[in-house]
């Protein structure tokens, strides 16, 4: 992400959804999101305030937000709660949901399926032009107040979907479920035939690779024909809002996903149906051309898996909510290079969590981080117990294994018999969702900064460097220093050296050093 010309990390979090409904309520908040070291804070924007009558529009909301971050020198990514917020539209203003007629509900195959009020139907045409008219003012006023660019990028509604059903059966959607399906959306799957998503490709397939029909003379006529249709119409929504508000300012554009399938039963309607997960990925890609990225929030227990799959080509990784997790911060910015990280319920981190404690060592570094992901120089860790990783950065093969079983080990084999407590896992977050305990895994990262310096910034790693054309041999190491990056410049404190040497990082909080390795000179 490049804001005012120059590469940004958001170190991040994302408030609880109605903490930036009052100013008066989140005015104590923003000096707990500076001690926790934010550099962007993921914060909404309510329709139902923004536009409380039809018409009649009201920012202050928003700009007390804006003036808040600016005196922090913060930035904002700005959450549209529209039309759909977790498949719901209960974020839409009291005159649209109170409009039946004008405005109607989806319709699931059971009433009581749901289990929730039914959601406006995403195909009714006045829903999507009040929608895109409310966001374009909303753009209109950013692009007048908002010259500093504090808001870097806005999501465009919120998990958004159906729940309770695969499709939409309203009489709205009926129509267009037995109309004909988008030219645009057959243009693009004949264009990329061959390169889809196997799940969709597989659905397509089944009825011969027809390239017209309606929806189920070309998909079938089952929940996953159904997913596709969705993905269509929800895609369509938020395109057409994002476009509306892109005519007025020109800023990144997302739609965030509630992930799904999360389990090998799972159908569309248990997770929100037509969201930007990865099965229909292809249909979002066809229709939301106004959007820059797909996001996930992703609180399933594989991390790594849902980042691979966000993380493709073409789609730079973005978490707009995830767990108050330091180990699955490092794997996305290390490993999939992600362009921000943002726990979810931040208001709520306890005041020496983990990953505002990361946060503090990678804040001053954001230009080195950036650098290392563009050019692949970067690796981010969270290991398990016992394992250890390589990789190889320029002419060395790095290998990289957790620091206190290494120490643990190496004195054992000399007879020494350390009895080591386990750490204490501490909570991350207070309040009334205070589930979160530290991660206990050796995690970080390292970047290459010149060809035989490097920086690494975790806890309880140990790091082996070995020359990559004799990756048996080790590498000496020159010089280590401990210290820290500072508006981009790196801050040196102690040199290491002797037994210190073999703790490079604290193995029970945060720290960062600097090594440089020694490249023998070659006789002459």
């Amino acid at each position: 992400m490049i804001v005012d010309g120059k590469p940004w990390i958001a170190l991040a979090g994302e408030v609880h959804n109605s903490t930036a409904s009052s100013a008066s309520y989140m005015a104590p908040i923003w000096d707990n999101l500076a001690a926790q070291n934010l550099n962007t804070v993921i914060t909404p924007a309510y329709w139902e305030l923004v536009e409380p009558a039809e018409g009649k529009f009201d920012f202050s909301l928003v700009d007390e937000q804006l003036r808040q971050a600016r005196s922090r020198k913060m930035r904002i990514v700005l959450l549209w709660f529209g039309t759909l917020k977790n498949a719901s539209s209960t974020y839409a203003p009291q005159w649209v949901r109170e409009d039946r007629a004008r405005f109607p509900r989806a319709a699931l195959a059971s009433e009581t399926a749901g289990g929730r009020d039914l959601p406006i139907s995403i195909f009714g045409p006045n829903i999507v032009a009040a929608d895109a008219k409310a966001f374009n003012r909303l753009l209109n006023h950013l692009a007048q107040v908002d010259q500093q660019h504090t808001v870097i990028a806005v999501q465009v509604e919120n998990e958004a979907g159906l729940l309770g059903d695969s499709r939409d059966r309203s009489p709205v959607a009926e129509r267009a479920w037995n109309g004909p399906v988008s030219q645009a959306l057959m243009n693009y799957l004949i264009r990329n035939k061959g390169r889809l998503a196997p799940t969709l490709d597989a659905v397509w397939a089944r009825n011969g690779y027809r390239r017209s029909g309606n929806w189920p003379q070309v998909f079938g006529n089952d929940w996953q024909a159904d997913e596709i249709f969705m993905a269509w119409g929800v895609g369509r929504l938020v395109n057409t809002i994002a476009a509306a508000g892109k005519s007025q300012l020109s800023l990144p554009m997302y739609a965030n996903a509630w992930l799904g399938p999360q389990k090998p039963t799972d159908q569309a309607g248990r997770y929100p149906s037509g969201g930007p997960v990865p099965r229909v990925f292809d249909v979002w890609r066809a229709v939301a051309l106004s959007l820059d990225w797909l996001s996930p929030d992703i609180y399933a227990d594989d991390f790594e898996y849902w980042a691979a799959a966000y993380a493709s080509p073409g789609n730079p990784l973005f978490v707009p909510e995830a767990k108050l997790n330091v180990g699955n911060l490092f794997l996305a910015l290390g490993k999939y290079k992600a362009m921000g990280f943002g726990p979810f319920g931040i208001e709520e981190g306890a005041p020496d969590n983990q990953t505002a404690e990361a946060y503090g060592f990678l804040g001053g570094m954001i230009p080195q981080l950036a650098e290392a992901q563009s050019r692949d120089l970067i690796a981010g860790f969270a290991l398990k117990d016992g394992e250890t990783l390589s990789r190889r950065m320029g002419d060395y093969v790095l290998t990289v294994g957790g620091q206190r079983a290494f120490v643990s080990k190496m004195l054992l084999d000399m007879g020494v018999t350390i009895r080591d407590a386990p750490p204490e896992r501490k909570a991350q977050n207070i309040g009334r969702q205070a589930t979160e305990l530290s991660d206990l895994r050796p995690t970080g990262l390292i970047i290459q900064i010149a060809p035989d310096e490097f920086v690494v910034v975790g806890k309880d790693l140990t790091v082996r460097f070995a020359a990559a054309a004799t990756p048996t041999q080790a590498v000496e190491i020159a010089r280590i220093e401990e210290g820290r990056f500072v508006d981009g410049a790196w801050q040196p404190e102690r040199v290491l050296n002797g037994d210190e040497r073999l703790s490079l990082l604290p193995s029970d909080s945060f720290g960062s050093v600097r090594i440089k390795l020694l490249r023998p000179r070659q006789a002459s």
